[in-house]
């Protein structure tokens, strides 16, 4: 999985001796040392324009895949993070055509496709990654980031050097300075587009590359992008077929992600997502040992059997005969762990997502483990999320006539969209088109940007609005998304579901799922997670699927009565290795809620505790983010009456109070200073 970190000189800007840029490099790896604890090594050109620098957690080909890595002739060279997947294949391919490897990394592949292909390398790399290459014949620097942003990929301008890193803390090694963004952190534009809580610090975007100039200046252009067919485009085969068709490439994406030189375990949960892979993996290591097993780990909430699924995994485990580990997941072992997963993230937390995911990982670590195979990625392009019933319900599924599917006519769509939303009763072809820009249909952005963004304008200096104006996440995540796919949504080219997948794909997954609850707690204990359902082979054949086989609309008595079974096609396909209980199992949210253990309220929770202590008025005032009053009577209210509501949610107000944490806590962590406003 490895971590990198790279500096770029311009033409214009005074350049170090490398002695000095070396010492900055290992500064830099030193802070993410946990990213790569096995090895690192650096590279510094001989005019000294460029810096790379890397530390290695070692997966595939342990004596030889020391990295930065170069070409025979010294001319080009690359850190990559990540894994490439087919390298074997690939590898064979370009030796026949004379190319020369050094080492049997699947890395190398970046520096001998740039020989061959040049910027175009993109299109023939298949996995998750992250990379920085330089060409030392043409002095220019090109860094990539995998499709759906797996992994991380940060930079920004420093000095007027272009810095790269996997994570941004790697910066302050190169001599950054951390500084409030005051309009992204209004707005959260840390989920709405590639901004981040800091000034200047961009992600590079999922699917996007950078090519920095000798001139300085700096490219970012996107090479891939989730697409959709026309509502009216046949369905590409029978449900049979289809339903064939997901089954034999997501177990081509899990037996090529079952590929390292070191032992692989498994994420297991109570859902349909892991449960395939886990039975998947099962299913392909017994075709050549049908004595394998694998391991499995799976978090335990023994303080709340109501929102414990260990029992389902431990069932699951036991149908494809797997080892099974039950990590305990108390209240107060989430609290511990919290502020460390802000730090790792580099993003305010709202939820114990992030805690969960680190407790998970670090046993994962403890048991031996360096590789471990997870589910993420599933509800983004299967609808597994509450809110996607609804946006299916808004439009017509004119392909379901060729496959014979009854679904509910125009009335009954209304009806059923009303009664989710629980909003007055408008046709559907009345319902609007978004907010006043009419930049998106009524989708998921509305929903996304209440329920995992709680930030309201009473939480923030009258004198912080002056310079960002009111706070509006909806239209910033509206405005994140691509024009092209504002057009799609508003003139009706894509279905109305295919235009909430990509919402909620390019928002919550990328900038949230995989940052907070992936890569970036899995790698604080030195964990590579791979995520076999976002292979880009097998998404680009789901997201050509018709809406109705993700969401089914199942008849019950009678027309007028219906059930929407989300991720039906999915759990079609997974019959075979998966329990009948999973099959039949909805959806519910992965996290417990806080819960006392004794029904006195005088009685503080573990997170109460430490929301009381942590959340000072010195605290606060120093970060120049918050209004102290609001600040002072949430955090009364919350430890006062707490409320505990059911299906892992948390008390509004005790997120709202995480979000201020997260803020004391990255402040604290970045040294950033006091915001400035006036």
């Amino acid at each position: 999985m490895c971590g990198l970190t790279a500096v770029f000189h311009p033409d214009s800007v005074v350049r170090p001796v490398a002695d000095v840029l070396e010492r900055e490099l290992a500064a830099s790896l030193e802070i993410i040392k946990h990213r790569g604890p096995d090895s690192r090594g650096t590279y510094v050109s001989p005019d000294a324009r460029v810096g790379l620098g890397h530390v290695r957690l070692a997966v595939i080909d342990l004596e030889t895949g020391q990295q930065p890595m170069s070409d025979e002739d010294e001319l080009i060279h690359c850190v990559v993070t990540g894994e490439i997947y087919d390298h074997d294949r690939i590898r064979a391919e370009m030796q026949r055509e004379g190319f020369s490897f050094k080492t049997k990394s699947d890395s190398e592949l970046v520096v001998q496709l740039y020989k061959r292909d040049g910027l175009n390398l993109l299109f023939s790399l298949r996995g998750e990654f992250a990379f920085v290459l330089y060409d030392i014949q043409r002095r220019i620097l090109f860094a990539a980031r995998d499709r759906f942003g797996i992994k991380p990929l940060y930079y920004t301008v420093s000095n007027g050097r272009v810095l790269f890193a996997s994570e941004m803390k790697a910066f302050m090694g190169l001599g950054w300075s951390a500084e409030w963004d005051l309009n992204s952190i209004v707005h959260n534009g840390d989920l709405g587009d590639e901004r981040t809580v800091f000034k200047g610090a961009f992600k590079l975007g999922a699917g996007h590359s950078a090519l920095c100039l000798p001139s300085g200046e700096v490219r970012i252009e996107r090479y891939w992008d989730l697409s959709y067919p026309k509502p009216s485009t046949p369905p590409p085969g029978t449900i049979d077929e289809m339903i064939s068709t997901v089954r034999s490439m997501l177990i081509e994406s899990v037996r090529l992600r079952l590929r390292a030189d070191v032992p692989l375990a498994v994420y297991l949960s109570g859902g349909i997502d892991s449960s395939s892979i886990a039975g998947i993996a099962t299913h392909i290591l017994r075709e050549k040992d049908p004595q394998a097993t694998v391991t499995a780990f799976t978090l335990a909430f023994i303080e709340d059997e109501t929102t414990d699924e260990s029992p389902l995994a431990i069932r699951s485990a036991a149908h494809i005969g797997a080892n099974i580990h039950k990590i305990p997941a108390t209240e107060a072992g989430l609290v511990d762990v919290l502020e460390e997963t802000i730090y790792h993230s580099e993003a305010i937390a709202a939820t114990f997502h992030g805690a969960g995911k680190f407790l998970l990982s670090k046993a994962v670590r403890e048991n031996g483990y360096k590789v471990a195979l997870s589910g993420e990625g599933s509800d983004e392009i299967f609808a597994g999320y509450p809110w996607f019933p609804a946006d299916y319900l808004l439009d017509a599924d004119p392909t379901v006539e060729a496959l014979g599917i009854s679904v509910p006519t125009d009335a009954e769509r209304t009806a059923l969209v009303a009664q989710i939303l629980k909003a007055p009763q408008t046709t559907v072809s009345e319902a609007p088109t978004g907010t006043s820009q009419e930049l998106l249909q009524i989708n998921a952005h509305n929903i996304l940007a209440l329920r995992t963004t709680p930030l309201e304008a009473t939480m923030f200096p009258v004198a912080l609005l002056t310079k960002t104006d009111m706070p509006d996440v909806k239209r910033c995540i509206e405005e994140g998304i691509d024009p092209h796919v504002r057009r799609n949504s508003v003139d009706g080219s894509w279905h109305s579901l295919n235009v909430s997948l990509y919402v909620t794909s390019k928002t919550l997954m990328t900038k949230m799922i995989l940052n907070f609850a992936g890569d970036r707690n899995d790698m604080a204990n030195s964990i590579e997670s791979r995520v076999a359902f976002l292979d880009h082979h097998f998404v680009e054949y789901v997201n050509s699927l018709p809406p109705s086989l993700k969401i089914r609309p199942i008849a019950q008595d009678s027309p007028t009565k219906w059930t929407l079974v989300e991720k039906w096609i999915l759990r079609e396909a997974m019959k075979p290795f998966i329990t009948d209980e999973i099959y039949k199992r909805r959806k519910v949210a992965f996290n417990p809620p806080p819960k006392p253990s004794n029904s006195d309220k005088s009685s503080l929770t573990p997170l109460q505790v430490h929301l009381r202590d942590r959340i000072t008025l010195k605290a606060v005032e120093r970060t120049g983010l918050f209004e102290w009053g609001y600040v002072e009577e949430l955090l009364r209210g919350y430890l006062e009456d707490p409320v505990y509501p059911s299906h892992g949610a948390i008390d509004m107000r005790a997120r709202k109070l995480m979000i201020v944490l997260s803020f004391v806590v990255l402040q604290e962590r970045f040294n950033v200073p006091t915001a400035k406003l006036v």
